[in-house]
Order: structure tokens, then sequence, then C-alpha cells
């Protein structure tokens, strides 16, 4: 069976998941726009929950059980982020999402202890993490109101 992440990929692999994901990114934050401040908070904590979440699927495909724990501990911070941003202070949302960004390099330069994942992922997500969060918090700040 075919590995999930090949190291056989350069430089250009990684910019092209940075350059997906910061597309991404643009496409889906002027959803922002369209919603009301309560909305676009419980949509923006939803995605941040569900982000966090991703690497564990990734530790069950193929992770060992310490990589599944670190995954599912790490996954639970995340989504303790968005309920917080729920329940106490909407601004912990843009920070979740610059925290999984640094957790998405991680993966990227620490493959040999985290769970092996596509090569392209991190700077995919981490690009698209950084770039919503800076666009969340500009959309909130200076046009929703939040």
């Amino acid at each position: 069976m075919a590995s999930i992440s090949s190291h056989e990929h350069g430089p250009a692999h990684h910019g092209a998941g940075a350059l997906a994901g910061i597309i991404f990114s643009l496409v889906s934050l002027p959803l922002h726009l369209l919603l009301t401040p309560q909305q676009s908070i419980e949509i923006a904590s939803m995605v941040v929950a569900v982000i966090g979440a991703i690497y564990v699927a990734f530790a069950l495909q193929k992770g060992s059980f310490s990589q599944i724990v670190i995954e599912v501990l790490v996954a639970s911070l995340f989504f303790g982020a968005a309920l917080a941003g729920l329940w106490w202070n909407p601004w912990i949302i843009p920070a979740a999402y610059v925290a999984h960004g640094f957790w998405d390099a991680l993966h990227h330069f620490k493959r040999h202890s985290l769970v092996e994942i596509p090569t392209w992922y991190p700077a995919f997500c981490a690009a698209y993490d950084w770039l919503y969060a800076a666009g969340l918090a500009a959309v909130w700040f200076f046009v929703v109101g939040v």
C-alpha cells in the first residue's frame, strides 16, 4: 500500500500546497461578510474545531498509539478553544487558527515524532490557517463589529 506521505517532493510541492491554502482561505473568508456577527463566530468556531481534529484522522490511518493519543489531546485543545470562543471571547477563535498553523508547521519539521501526513498538507493548512486568522480578524474588527 502506498504511503500517504512522500518525501520525494521538493519545495515546489510545498509551494503548491501553500498556494492552494491561500486560495481556499480567500474563497472562504467572504462568507463572513454575509453573516450576522453571531453566525460568523459560530461558523469560525465550528471550522477550527474540525480542523483541529483532522490530524486525528491521519493518526487513526497510520499512527502509533502514542501518535493517536497526542493528536486526540491536541484536537481536544482546539475543540476547547472553539468552545471558549463561543462562550467567553470570540477573539480566541482567530488565535486558535494561528496556533493551528504552528501545529501544522510542527508536523512538517518534526515528522519523526508526529503522525505521517501528506507532504503538501502542512503548507496547505498553515497557509490557510494564518491567512484565515488575519482575514477573520480584519472582517470582525472592521466590518462585522465583533
